[in-house]
């Protein structure tokens, strides 16, 4: 479910995206691309740089920037974090799950900036960091979706098989093989492998 809802929501961001710049340029209007492959990064910093680029610009020039931005001292930059990310979070709705979400990625980005900086760098082809950055992603996605907060631990719990229901059961592995080779298609989407080919 969290793989399925981070490659959902991605097409259906990225494709109206797509479309809107499509139907622009038949108008005679050139609309700036807003989204990058976000899935590649290896970082956390680098996903929101990629993704929802009018969202983060738009947040990044009205507060971030009017708040002193990170020329400022390292407390009061991790302050002005935490207003973006709130704000950002309270920008997709009214309700605890994405205030929750927003500071969620505000925790990650503190992290990334002051405590781990470049430790994942070093390793090859940055593929811890790599992974890392997508379990973050799609477990962010499920805090996202939760109409419930009671939810986000037992779903967390559930990624590692600790619900006491086991790591997966006949249902899941039959929809997983019934549709594996989609899939596969879907996340080789997400990346410009398909484009270097076209």
């Amino acid at each position: 479910a969290a793989v399925a809802y981070t490659l959902q929501i991605y097409f259906d961001f990225s494709g109206y995206s797509d479309m809107a710049i499509g139907l622009g340029r038949m108008f005679g209007f050139h609309f700036l691309e807003n989204f990058n492959y976000p899935y590649i990064s290896a970082s956390v910093t680098e996903f929101w740089r990629r993704w929802h680029i009018s969202l983060s610009t738009f947040f990044r020039d009205y507060v971030y920037i009017p708040l002193g931005g990170n020329r400022v001292s390292q407390l009061r930059h991790i302050l002005n974090l935490l207003i973006v990310w709130a704000l950002t979070g309270f920008w997709h709705g009214a309700s605890w799950n994405f205030l929750l979400w927003g500071l969620y990625y505000f925790v990650f980005l503190v992290l990334e900036k002051y405590v781990f900086t470049d430790r994942f760098q070093r390793t090859p082809k940055k593929v811890v960091s790599h992974l890392l950055t997508l379990f973050v992603i799609s477990f962010g996605w499920m805090i996202f979706r939760c109409d419930k907060l009671s939810y986000v631990g037992k779903i967390f719990l559930g990624l590692f098989g600790l619900t006491g229901n086991g790591f997966t059961n006949y249902e899941t592995t039959t929809a997983l093989k019934a549709n594996f080779l989609f899939l596969i298609i879907a996340i080789l989407a997400c990346t410009p492998l398909v484009k270097k080919l076209g």
